[in-house]
């Protein structure tokens, strides 16, 4: 009798065992989908809060992107290629140009690294389309890539890639086309700062480079109102800069200026309520205190995105000079 109690106690014991486990397995599967909710909700938060700022970034265009230049299937003549596996790259020719024919001559190369925090965005959105419809129409070859996700790949990943992207290019222009000439880098937003730290990897092989209201300090997103600048830096990232300086130090343009980096040219707002402008005054002082070539121009009224916005004339001109400065004149 006391061995049938025993055996029915530890049978007892394994199935409170049992029931013990199978509630700890449902408590983590909840922590887990709890966690998972309460960052979507916050995802969904950052972009309500930030809803002007998307709608200008997906839907704007730019001042010189009139209705028949909308009209004129300018960027009608173009390739795509997979530059790395599951991501692509666009190449848009001028209309004039034949992709049979090697050896043609060209105003200049872009490749362009869309705008999104390192977390969103994409390289087919309306605005930067208005862009490479604005540089294909003065007789540039532009390139444009999509990148990972920052949160997911991290800010070493998006670099490296970009890196590649220009290789690729080099290796497709030269081999298909005959076409020997230095790839100029352009990119707006997060965009910019990729390019400044690419640029920074290859100076030798980069014409120049242009980076329109880029955090060229990260640490200078912290200075910002913007709820979503800072998730983004910091999901990018992966840690707060109060925890990990160093970090956002290190994957600061302004503290990667190699000692042949190619002319630079900074724009921003001044009324830049995502990236404050001073981050980019801050590179240009340093680009210049280097001896280094380096352009910066301001928009008094302009916020984060502005030239998709405004329409008055210091905007045109600083597109007009943007254009020229891909060219290769330093007006």
């Amino acid at each position: 009798m006391n061995e049938n109690r025993s055996v029915k106690f530890f049978s007892n014991l394994t199935h409170i065992a049992k029931i013990i486990l199978f509630t700890k397995g449902i408590l983590i599967l909840f922590s887990f989908v709890l966690a998972f909710t309460n960052f979507l909700l916050f995802l969904i938060v950052v972009m309500i809060l930030n809803i002007p700022l998307l709608r200008k970034s997906i839907f704007g265009r730019l001042p010189t992107d009139t209705k028949e230049l909308r009209k004129s299937n300018v960027l009608s003549n173009h390739e795509t290629y997979e530059y790395l596996p599951g991501l692509f790259l666009d190449v848009f020719y001028p209309p004039i140009f034949n992709v049979s024919k090697k050896s043609q001559h060209v105003k200049g190369i872009v490749l362009f690294a869309h705008g999104g925090g390192w977390i969103s965005g994409y390289r087919r959105q309306p605005n930067n389309i208005s862009w490479y419809r604005y540089l294909v129409s003065k007789g540039f070859i532009v390139a444009t890539i999509d990148y990972e996700r920052g949160y997911k790949a991290g800010i070493e990943k998006l670099i490296e890639e970009l890196l590649q992207a220009v290789v690729f290019l080099e290796n497709h222009l030269a081999n298909k086309l005959g076409i020997n000439e230095k790839v100029s880098l352009m990119g707006l937003s997060a965009g910019g700062h990729l390019a400044l730290l690419a640029t920074s990897r290859i100076p030798e092989r980069v014409k120049n480079v242009v980076a329109y209201y880029s955090p060229c300090d990260l640490l200078d997103i912290w200075h910002s109102a913007s709820i979503f600048a800072r998730f983004a830096a910091a999901a990018t990232l992966k840690r707060l800069p109060t925890r990990a300086k160093d970090v956002y130090e290190r994957y600061s343009p302004i503290n990667n200026i190699a000692e042949n980096y190619p002319p630079t040219l900074l724009v921003h707002g001044l009324k830049d309520s995502v990236v404050p402008y001073f981050s980019s005054v801050k590179m240009f002082k340093n680009l210049r205190e280097k001896g280094l070539p380096a352009k910066l121009l301001l928009h008094p009224k302009g916020d984060h995105g502005f030239e998709f916005v405004l329409r008055d004339r210091k905007t045109v001109d600083i597109i007009e000079k943007t254009a020229q400065f891909l060219e290769g004149k330093l007006w």
